[in-house]
């Protein structure tokens, strides 16, 4: 028996022995004429046993360079200058960002030349690498405890993402916050871990490298010296692939995680990942703050992927057996790491019998990016009547879809994955319909979300009196709101009225309106407190404009207020408000139309123009997945539900 199975292990050590080789030679093929580089560099490691480790090392990367790529060329060498002279030039940042957008819209990705890395790399580049990584690893402090199939991955490559430069990279990063491990040394606690040393790098690097910009760039491909601690970008992806090889220059293992969407807003994500141990891992946004004990709780995520140097399996057979693949999936180093961030799932979607495509070798889970279905996620069909997603993180809406032509074919509704793991198919009741209510048409963000809640406390008072030293108060906010309508039983005339804020905030108000008997809009001379800045977009008048986005500032962080004289005492019935916001709240004057997803996609309800905060919308499908857009302006949108009263955000 013995024996039997140490012919099995034999055999298939033999087998993968077997499959490297030809994987290696695969590579050396594709090198062309530059073949001769790599085996300069295989038969550098192989003259000497004490360097087999290094040899494994090395046809490691060898054996995973095809699908590795970077830019040359003409082309490229012109728009790498053309980009030096505007990073360090004189000019303020904005205005940097303004030219090399302008720059990269002269020089996309397709004009320039672009190259396997196996056909350019030389064996003096490879080799340095290997030894400063191997150095790193035996000899350094911070990866000790990795094992080398992670050290593979996460700290030897040459290159830290695609189009990366073959330069010294690794001993031009090196110095950069050495600072701020001087006094390490002295503390016997932090040296047995690499937590503390990576997470004080990353802080410093938010102080000292990495750049803050309110400008996008859009997109660039400078991963190269001298540029690395000088690209004028505020996208995560920038952030996280700066302090990721800043990091691994020092001999930390870290990996580039990211969402090709979030499940629930509409953008995607990246962040850094720390190996402090073997298998033992501490996610950190790039170059932004402390380490985090999760990646932005509440937040679903739907799938996250890792970087990887070497190709996924399971990628690879999706793309040499499938002809139409969507794009994000034609990039083969990536892996699936949603269970380790989030409570998963494996739903099962059921193919509708009208929908099946028969010649479909895959199916893919998407999800709503506020514009289209997007996938996140794939899986092999093995059954015409259902397909299973593994690992789908709870808690966001998802449709079960092909891709063919280009083009996303739902083949089921979508369906809410409950926070019990079960499937909620959004089918939706055109015979039982509903009426709905609506302040917003996208979810609070945060920002948004506390400026309401500024508004507890806050007043409506009148006086006659231009002082307020007779005010009545006839109005006090004690919940939480975004914007409404506030009656007023007191029949009183008043002349003078405001919104007042007593608490230790700024009064921030975006819109007031005041209406008398029969509806009627009322004005006057707009009247307040100091106002706290010239910007016209934060004036008293603010708060009468209609423009969602600006809004009253008050210079006082107590007691501040913005109304009307109306010139005389009258009757007020009614006063509309809304606080300060992202621009996403109902805005009188806009036009809205709302939507409901059936199974060949997106229905008009009714369109509207608001002539208040608030929208109503009736004959609308229970159990819909909605829609609401704004005709008018804005482009943030989400998906939701209508349940108890309430939009539900998806």
């Amino acid at each position: 028996m013995k024996k039997l199975i140490l012919f099995l292990v034999l055999g298939v050590l033999l087998s993968c022995q077997s499959t490297d080789n030809r994987r290696l030679e695969k590579t050396l093929d594709l090198a062309q004429s530059n073949r001769g580089e790599l085996e300069k560099v295989i038969q550098y490691y192989s003259r000497n046993e004490a360097d087999s480790l290094k040899l494994k090392a090395a046809r490691f990367l060898i054996m995973n360079m095809p699908g590795h790529y970077s830019f040359i060329g003409r082309n490229y060498e012109n728009y790498c200058k053309a980009s030096e002279k505007i990073i360090f030039s004189k000019t303020s940042m904005n205005k940097k960002v303004d030219k090399l957008n302008k720059l990269i819209r002269q020089y996309p990705a397709e004009c320039f030349e672009r190259v396997e890395d196996c056909s350019i790399i030389t064996a003096d580049y490879l080799i340095q690498n290997i030894n400063i990584a191997f150095e790193d690893w035996q000899r350094g402090n911070w990866a000790k405890g990795i094992t080398f199939n992670e050290f593979c991955e996460y700290l030897l490559p040459y290159k830290c993402t695609e189009t990366q430069a073959f330069d010294n990279w690794r001993t031009v990063l090196r110095p950069i916050a050495n600072d701020t491990l001087q006094d390490f040394e002295h503390n016997d606690l932090w040296n047995k871990t690499s937590y503390w040393a990576a997470e004080a790098i990353n802080m410093k690097l938010h102080d000292t490298v990495i750049i803050h910009v309110r400008k996008n760039m859009n997109g660039h491909y400078l991963y190269k010296v001298p540029f690395w601690c000088n690209i004028p970008s505020n996208s995560c992806e920038t952030r996280t692939t700066t302090a990721l090889a800043i990091l691994r220059s020092k001999g930390f293992p870290v990996s580039y995680d990211f969402i090709l969407q979030w499940a629930t807003n509409n953008n995607a994500h990246s962040w850094l990942s720390v190996l402090t141990d073997h298998n033992r891992r501490i996610p950190c946004e790039g170059g932004h703050e402390p380490f985090l004990a999760s990646v932005r709780p509440g937040e679903c995520k739907g799938k996250v992927y890792r970087r990887t140097y070497s190709a996924n399996p399971d990628l690879v057979l999706m793309n040499q057996h499938s002809s139409d693949i969507p794009p994000v999936f034609q990039d083969l180093f990536m892996k699936d790491m949603t269970d380790e961030y989030a409570a998963t799932e494996s739903p099962v979607f059921p193919v509708l019998s009208e929908k099946k495509e028969s010649k479909e070798k895959y199916a893919y889970l998407t999800i709503f990016n506020g514009v289209d279905w997007t996938p996140i996620g794939f899986s092999r069909i093995n059954s015409r009547k259902k397909v299973t997603f593994e690992k789908v993180e709870k808690g966001a809406v998802y449709m079960p879809a092909y891709y063919i032509d280009g083009k996303i074919k739902p083949f089921n509704y979508p369906a809410l994955l409950n926070e019990r793991g079960r499937l909620e198919f959004l089918i939706p009741g055109k015979e039982n319909t509903q009426s709905i209510f609506v302040k917003r048409k996208y979810p609070l963000i945060r920002k948004a979300f506390i400026a309401a809640q500024r508004l507890k406390g806050g007043m409506f008072q009148a006086a006659n009196k231009e002082d307020f030293s007779d005010a009545k108060t006839l109005h006090t906010f004690d919940e939480y709101s975004v914007s409404g309508n506030i009656l007023i039983s007191d029949t009183t005339r008043y002349r003078y009225w405001r919104y007042f804020s007593p608490r230790p905030f700024r009064c921030n108000i975006a819109e007031l309106i005041f209406y008398t008997v029969g509806n009627k809009k009322l004005t006057g001379e707009i009247i307040g407190s100091e106002e706290r800045s010239s910007n016209p977009n934060y004036l008293r008048k603010a708060a009468f404009d209609l423009n969602p986005l600006s809004y009253f500032a008050s210079k006082t962080v107590r007691n501040g207020w913005v109304g009307l004289d109306l010139g005389e005492p009258k009757q007020v019935e009614r006063i509309g408000y809304m606080i300060r916001n992202d621009g996403n709240n109902i805005c009188v004057g806009d036009t809205y139309e709302l939507f409901y997803w059936d199974i060949d996609g997106w229905h008009s309800i009714e369109k509207q123009i608001a002539d208040d905060f608030e929208l109503t919308f009736h004959n609308v499908p229970q159990n819909a997945l909605l829609l609401l857009k704004n005709r008018s302006r804005g482009k943030d949108e989400r998906i939701f539900l209508y349940r108890d009263s309430k939009q539900i955000w998806y």
